[in-house]
């Protein structure tokens, strides 16, 4: 019989406990903010149409994309990200609940990059999008999501990098760039090279639009709002007609920052995804030299659809990046083990102690249950047991069940006691809160 390879594929990863098991809990904390923020869960499927993906989310992706024929011939394309399915799944079946619609989703998706630290070509994303987005509260409110997130899982030092893609996305288009040609320009600057974006400009004869951007890219960390206003000053006496953007983006980090936000504005950031139109933010921690959240505004991504207008925001978190900043800044996940161990000497009792061990288990205290065929075998489980750091274990043979009692072991004092069934639960409750 041919011997296959054990290795998953490049780029993908298997997750053993602890790892899988910190990555719920990021999973699951996400989930209960987002649900106290209003957020309901949409699950997208895996495998989407190609064009959903390659009308508009970017030159990257659409590069970095698995994409292949399905049976029936179709050009179809794991999942690169969620935000398209999400609008398509609005398209088809909300577009007639009243807006804001909140949305939250959990998954896989699948990138088809070249691996490396916090890169994976299958990996988790968290994320929210609100539909109908209609004020500048929907973007300041999901910074304000985000920081109780990692309040919740105690992330420290994280910084949002922020700006506003309608600038750019203004002097493409007064450039008389194509489209496609706007997509590079924006993939550009997302790589910082602002010398073949100029390029770019300079080449269509837009002189004022390369002085502009020139001029964006020496405000590259603007840190507090006197910093701003001379930023502002100096960009509209050069192209006035980026004042409105310049302002919209002035508002929005002066409201972040009252939220306690550790902020900073670079007027050359621009995210690679092409969709975006509006607000922008990235977020960073300084043990780690990529971003592990990201988001923004991006308007009327419907209409790219065949749907009306609508304005939307949202934004993304990486999954595994978050658990990798976790790591790096040494905090403890809380992750508890399987605490209790029960042990049924002989398959014919396990039926009398079923009943017990659905009570302990229904006070929300894990219980692993083993059987074994003899007393003589019992000393082999209790080593299991203690290996496995098991804090008590449940013992129950012929002559408990006569006295209509159990064996609690204390595993860390190595003391054990006699208690009665019908007390079991409750004895077993008081120690997993005490411990």
């Amino acid at each position: 019989m041919a011997r296959i390879s054990l290795e998953p594929l490049r780029g993908m990863r298997d997750y053993i406990p602890p790892e899988s098991e910190e990555l719920s809990y990021i999973e699951s904390t996400f989930a209960e903010t987002a649900r106290l923020f209003g957020y309901r869960e949409v699950r997208p499927p895996t495998v989407e149409r190609f064009e959903l993906f390659a009308l508009k989310s970017g030159e990257e992706i659409r590069r970095s994309m698995y994409v292949f024929k399905d049976k029936a011939g179709r050009e179809v394309a794991l999942r690169p990200e969620l935000t398209p399915s999400v609008v398509r799944i609005y398209l088809r079946e909300l577009t007639a609940h009243p807006k804001p619609i909140r949305l939250y989703y959990i998954g896989s998706v699948f990138r088809y990059d070249e691996p490396q630290m916090g890169r994976y070509r299958e990996f988790r994303q968290g994320g929210v999008e609100i539909l109908g987005a209609d004020s500048l509260y929907h973007d300041i409110e999901l910074v304000w999501l985000l920081e109780e997130f990692y309040d919740r899982i105690g992330l420290r030092n994280r910084v949002y990098k922020v700006n506003n893609m309608a600038i750019p996305k203004k002097l493409a288009y007064s450039a008389k760039l194509s489209d496609e040609e706007v997509d590079t320009f924006l993939h550009l600057l997302d790589k910082a090279m602002f010398d073949k974006a100029l390029e770019m400009l300079e080449n269509r004869g837009a002189v004022r639009e390369a002085e502009a951007l020139r001029a964006l890219t020496e405000y590259r960390r603007i840190e507090s709002v006197s910093e701003l206003e001379k930023a502002l000053n100096r960009i509209s006496e050069i192209y006035p007609e980026l004042v409105e953007e310049l302002q919209t983006l002035a508002k929005y980090f002066e409201e972040i920052r009252r939220l306690g936000v550790n902020a900073y504005i670079d007027l050359s950031f621009a995210r690679g995804i092409a969709y975006y139109t509006g607000i922008v933010f990235e977020v960073q921690v300084p043990e780690l030299p990529i971003s592990i959240a990201g988001g923004g505004r991006y308007d009327n991504l419907t209409k790219v659809y065949g749907g009306p207008e609508l304005r939307l925001t949202g934004f993304a978190i990486g999954i595994e990046r978050t658990l990798l900043a976790l790591k790096r800044q040494s905090v403890e996940i809380p992750i508890k083990p399987c605490q209790v161990m029960a042990v049924v000497i002989g398959f014919e009792r396990l039926n009398a102690v079923r009943e017990l061990i659905d009570q302990v288990r229904r006070r929300g205290i894990c219980v692993q249950l083993e059987v074994v065929e003899s007393p003589k075998r019992l000393s082999r489980v209790l080593d299991y047991a203690s290996r496995m750091g098991f804090e008590r274990v449940l013992i129950v043979g012929a002559r408990e069940l006569e006295k209509g009692v159990a064996v609690v072991r204390d595993m860390r004092r190595w003391e054990q006691r006699e208690v009665p069934l019908n007390e079991v639960a409750e004895v077993l409750s008081d120690g997993a809160r005490a411990c």
